[in-house]
C-alpha cells in the first residue's frame, strides 16, 4: 500500500537547534540520529529515567499524568518544534515526570540524553534553550489545569481541536472518539456529542478516525481560548524562541 511522502528531518531546520554557535551546532549533528516513532509508540515514561531525547519535526506527541489509582489524564501536546524528554534539559540524570505518547507517526531528531546534556554543559545557550523550552512546558500545563476546571467539555474540546491543528496545519486529526475521550478526561458519550455539534455548525467534518478542521473561526468562537492565553505567555517568556512552543495562534 503506498503510503504519503513524508517531509525529510532537516537537522539545522528544528527552532531549539536552528542558529546555536557553529561548534555547538556541529557537535549536536555528529550525536543527532533519526528517531521515527509510530503511533501508540511511548518514547518517555514516568519515573524512568530518560535515555533519548527526541527533537519533534513531524507529528504529534500527547504528554499524559499519572494519579495514584492508576489513571491518567492529558496534561500537554507536542508537535514540531518542540521536544520530548524536558527533565533532561536539567540533567541527564532526571527521570521523565510524564508518559510521552505518540498520537500520530512521529518524526524526529533524536540523541542520547546523555550526549545532549554532555553539549549542553560546554555550550550554555544551548541549555538555555532547553530550559526555556522546559519553561513553556509549564506555562502550558498551568493553563491546561485552568482550563480543565474551568471550561465545559465543548468549550476543552474545540480548544484541543484548534491547538491540534496550529501543529498539523492543513491535515486532518487523525484520533477516534474514545482516543480524544481519554486525552480529555471525559466520557465518549460527551466527546461525540462535542464533535456532532461542531459538524451541526460546518465546524469540523469528521469521518471514521478522522477529524478535518473546516472553519477556524467557528471552532474559536466554541472554544475558551485558553491555547490563545498559552501561547501568549510563552511569547512574553522568550519571544526569540517563540517558535519553538509546541503550539502557537492557528487565526494569525
Amino acid at each position: 500500500m503506498l503510503r504519503p511522502a513524508r517531509p525529510k528531518a532537516d537537522r539545522a531546520a528544528h527552532p531549539l537547534i536552528a542558529g546555536l554557535e557553529p561548534e555547538a551546532a556541529a557537535l549536536l549533528k555528529r550525536h543527532l540520529r533519526r528517531g521515527e516513532k509510530r503511533r501508540g509508540d511511548l518514547l518517555a515514561s514516568a519515573g524512568h529515567s530518560i535515555q533519548t531525547v527526541f527533537f519533534v519535526s513531524d507529528g504529534l506527541v500527547a504528554l499524559f499524568g499519572r494519579a495514584p489509582d492508576g489513571g491518567t489524564a492529558a496534561t500537554g501536546l507536542v508537535g514540531p518544534g518542540g521536544f520530548v524528554g524536558v527533565s533532561a534539559a536539567l540533567s541527564a540524570h532526571h527521570p521523565a515526570v510524564r508518559d510521552a505518547v505518540a498520537l500520530t507517526s512521529v518524526q524526529a531528531q533524536a540523541i542520547d540524553a546523555e550526549a545532549l546534556d554532555r553539549i549542553a554543559t560546554l555550550h550554555p545557550d544551548l541549555r538555555r534553550r532547553l530550559m526555556l523550552y522546559a519553561n513553556d512546558r509549564i506555562i502550558q500545563a498551568t493553563q491546561l489545569c485552568v482550563c480543565t476546571a474551568l471550561h465545559t467539555v465543548e468549550q476543552r474540546l474545540a480548544r484541543w481541536l484548534l491547538e491540534a491543528y496550529a501543529l498539523r496545519r492543513d491535515r486532518p486529526i487523525e484520533l477516534t472518539h474514545q482516543q480524544l475521550s481519554d486525552l480529555l478526561g471525559v466520557r465518549r458519550a460527551s466527546v461525540t456529542l462535542g464533535l456532532h455539534m461542531l459538524e451541526g455548525e460546518q465546524a469540523v467534518r469528521c469521518q471514521r478516525g478522522r477529524i478535518e478542521i473546516r472553519d477556524l473561526d467557528a471552532l474559536g468562537r466554541r472554544s475558551c481560548g485558553c491555547h490563545l492565553a498559552a501561547a501568549g505567555e510563552s511569547q512574553r517568556a522568550y519571544p526569540a524562541l517563540s517558535s519553538a512552543s509546541s503550539t502557537d495562534n492557528p487565526r494569525d
